[in-house]
């Protein structure tokens, strides 16, 4: 069984034993308060004699009282909790043994005592439980639930709710209720002394011990019975609250003390470092914690590993650190400081960085400047203890301020030379930025701050980050209000000019404007090579942040760029660098018309048709489309461009390839019956683009045949028009899809006649009979297939449904037909 249920159980026994007792003293009124003396005598000299002994064994062990008997005695109780309960509870239990010879033979009250402890014990498991309840309020109330419940049974037992008091002989109330009261004092001596931390369950059951007692002796007067239920809740939260916390700290730092006292290092220890979780502001524990450290002999505890695991290496280093940062330290305060700064060498060495750090300031106070700046050079130089050592990364603040701001000597031996080193200034710089990061609100690092970066340059930030990544740890806002301050000062503006290319190495979004300063400020003093450059620059921010994701002002400050770098390109001859800017211009909606068109010009004048074409397509789309310069630039445009340009582009140029333009101008030739070769060239170019956008195009290719028959060239129109109609789709795509199939037939069925294979024409006329535009003609041309194929029949039928139509020029013609036919037959 642990001990801490082993203490539980033991203080369940012991309020059995009470009980009992209280019972056994109120049962002879004639012997009550004898009864009730020789109890609690007894059990009291249980207690001196088990401290006696305990003090015994102390003495045997090397302990000494030197005078201090109560501090002896409180020691006994905290370190001898063994012989404390068994001075108590056998002295209780002798007490009960000698009432009882006093008391003669009582049966029914002997029968009461192996209930009484075995209640007890459970009682003091249910109560040892409840210490696994974390949360504290559920805690509370199961506690003051459980003690309420405890007494209300017992009051009810013993007759304050009914008769029973007459069934169990209860003749005294009165000694009953002071046995439970002289109790307290006992039962506080079990929980002082005991191994575990005093807890709201122990005072719990104290106050339920303070509520029986007055509950039975303010049963006579009714108005004094509150006070059993009232105090007992005032002691209870007002101990646990005010008394209870600061009670477990003094316990543990005086069970330290004592230990100390004793030469008992690791068990002072263990109760100091016990006492300082609980308080770690604790003054009487922290300082015997930091005497024990100071009494620790290296060369004795070489072999206790045990003793070494307990020093609190972090806790030496901030006391060595008090120490030193104190205006004027003494000598003794020096030495303490380096005794333990030798203690966490020894202990952990990967604590160099932090004990060299304070060994320099220590040598500054001793003006072992020699030393002191050494130790600085090794904390400053990352090549020593390594650039991330998290130990060096700790201390390497404070390390530079010390070299640079504490003491002159040291700035002038280790400050100075050490900033200028590479990379030292940024490795300072991002020390600084580390701490303001954690402690926004430190005013005392601002000195260094400003110290730091009023000498950074652009070289020194590209040799810590690399060439265009943005540094970490590094205050981009702070150097931009630098470079603000002295970008227009005829004096400085070459500074401030680095300040803000710094700047915008860390703030991207506002780029644009940060460059554009920088080259104004070029420009002002006729570098215009290096403002060119800073506008290139203030571009490049902006097309790597996306215009969309500019603010206003950012973006007044980018397309003014572009549009001034594309003026300038083009004063210069520059087509490439012009067109690429007017392009980004065009993006803005300052931009209109007439920046599409001169860029429409400068493809031109480079000879890139294709690129001209698209510029032009989308000044129609998106403007004017009856611009008639644009107008005429796209028939020049469409007309230049070869199909194998298109070809080559397909997958970008198919998105906005005007196809249907293709299609209309080329039937508009062909319709307008222009006789000139030039036109049917046009109209032949433009086919062909739209087939190399579209190849499966029955409208393109129904045309193309057209243009072919213009050609004479019948048989490649024919074949065009056979890959129109064959096969027939199960679906058309659209009306003009439809269209395109429907001419492919009535064009086929007109070829196969003039060529005399009726054959051929039949089924066409047949597919175009379906066709709403099909009528008399579809007919006639049926009728004179039927009949070069000789069936006379369905010739006539044909023809005598031409005559049909009175007023169609091809009756008379049908008329003549049926004549003939009738004279063959």
């Amino acid at each position: 069984m642990r001990w801490l249920q082993t203490e539980y159980l033991l203080k369940g026994v012991y309020l059995g034993l009470i009980l009992y007792a209280a019972l056994q003293q109120a049962t002879v009124p004639q012997l009550g308060w004898e009864a009730l003396g020789r109890v609690n005598l007894l059990a009291l000299a249980g207690l001196v004699l088990a401290l006696f002994g305990a003090g015994l064994a102390k003495v045997r062990e090397g302990y000494g009282i030197r005078g201090r008997l109560l501090i002896f005695i409180l020691f006994l109780l905290l370190e001898s909790p063994t012989m404390v309960y068994a001075g108590i509870l056998g002295g209780t239990l002798g007490g009960i043994a000698w009432v009882h010879q006093l008391l003669g033979e009582q049966v029914e009250l002997q029968q009461l005592f192996v209930p009484t402890i075995l209640g007890g014990a459970a009682a003091g498991l249910a109560f040892g439980s409840m210490r696994q309840v974390r949360h504290r309020l559920t805690r509370i109330g199961l506690i003051l639930g459980l003690a309420a419940g405890l007494v209300g049974g017992l009051l009810y037992w013993l007759g304050q709710f009914g008769d029973l008091a007459q069934r169990h002989h209860l003749a005294d109330r009165t000694v009953f209720a002071v046995q439970i009261l002289l109790s307290m004092p006992f039962f506080y001596l079990l929980t002082f002394a005991g191994h575990e931390e005093e807890s709201e369950i122990e005072v719990g059951i104290l106050c339920a011990s303070l509520g029986l007692g007055l509950g039975l002796l303010t049963n006579e007067y009714v108005q004094y019975r509150s006070i059993a239920f009232v105090l007992p809740l005032i002691v209870y939260f007002g101990y646990t609250t005010k008394v209870l916390p600061g009670l477990r700290v003094l316990k543990h730092a005086f069970r330290g003390l004592s230990h100390a006292r004793e030469g008992r290092h690791r068990r002072a220890l263990l109760s100091f470092r016990r006492a300082l979780q609980l308080d770690p502001n604790n003054r009487l524990a922290r300082d015997g914690f930091w005497d024990v450290h100071r009494s620790l002999d290296l060369n004795q505890l070489a072999n206790d590993p045990q003793t070494l695991a307990l020093v609190d290496l972090d806790l030496c280093l901030q006391r060595a650190g008090s120490l030193l940062l104190q205006a004027g330290p003494t000598t003794v305060q020096l030495d303490e400081s380096q005794r333990l700064l030798d203690l966490v060498l020894r202990l952990q060495p990967n604590l160099r960085p932090a004990v060299e750090y304070w060994r320099a300031v220590a040598d500054t106070h001793q003006r072992h400047l020699d030393e002191a700046a050494e130790e600085l050079e090794h904390i400053l130089d990352p090549s020593h203890f390594g650039p991330n050592n998290p130990q060096r990364q700790a201390i390497l603040l404070s390390a530079w301020q010390l070299a640079l701001l504490l003491h002159d000597d040291l700035r002038r031996r280790v400050g100075q030379p050490q900033l200028a080193l590479p990379g030292r200034r940024m490795e300072a710089i991002a020390a600084v930025e580390r701490h303001l990061a954690e402690n926004p609100n430190d005013p005392t690092i601002w000195g260094l701050k400003r110290l730091l970066y009023q000498d950074a340059t652009e070289a020194e930030y590209d040799a810590f980050a690399g060439a265009g990544i943005a540094a970490a740890h590094f205050d981009h806002e702070y150097v931009q209000q630098l470079g603000l301050a002295l970008i227009d000062n005829d004096a400085s503006w070459q500074r401030g000019g680095e300040y803000l290319r710094m700047a915008a190495r860390g703030l991207p979004t506002l780029g644009p404007t940060l460059f554009v300063q920088i080259a104004q400020a070029h420009q002002r003093a006729g570098h215009l090579d290096a403002a060119r450059h800073h506008y290139e620059l203030a571009k490049r921010a902006g097309v790597a942040i996306g215009q969309g994701n500019l603010a206003d002002a950012e973006r007044r400050a980018y397309f003014g760029t572009v549009k001034l770098l594309a003026e300038d390109a083009q004063a210069r001859g520059d087509l490439d660098a012009a067109i690429e800017n007017y392009h980004l211009f065009a993006e803005s909606e300052r931009s209109g018309l007439e920046t599409l068109r001169t860029l429409a010009d400068l493809y031109e004048k480079k000879g890139d048709a294709l690129s001209a074409m698209r510029v032009t397509d989308r000044a129609l789309a998106a403007y004017n489309p009856k611009d008639k310069d644009f107008l005429e630039r796209k028939d020049r445009y469409y007309y230049s461009v070869m199909p194998d340009r298109i070809r080559a582009a397909l997958d970008s140029v198919r998105p906005w390839f005007d196809f249907q333009y293709c299609v209309r101008k080329s039937r508009s030739i062909l319709d307008a019956r222009h006789t000139d070769v030039e036109w049917l060239d046009v109209a032949h170019h433009l086919i062909h683009l739209a087939l190399v956008v579209q190849p499966d195009s029955r409208e393109a290719k129904v045309t193309l045949a057209k243009i072919l028959l213009r050609y004479g060239e019948r048989d490649r129109a024919i074949a065009a028009l056979e890959e129109v109609r064959t096969p027939k789709p199960e679906k058309f795509a659209s009306g003009e899809d439809e269209d395109a199939w429907f001419q492919s037939c009535q064009l086929l069925s007109d070829l196969y006649l003039e060529t005399n294979r009726p054959d051929l024409a039949l089924p066409c006329l047949i597919e175009f009979r379906q066709s709403s535009k099909s009528g008399a003609r579809t007919l006639y041309k049926m009728g004179q297939a039927y009949e070069q194929l000789g069936d006379r029949v369905r010739a006539a039928k044909c023809y005598k449904q031409v005559t049909a139509y009175e007023s169609n020029p091809l009756a008379p013609d049908a008329e003549d037909a049926l004549q003939r036919l009738q004279e063959q037959a």
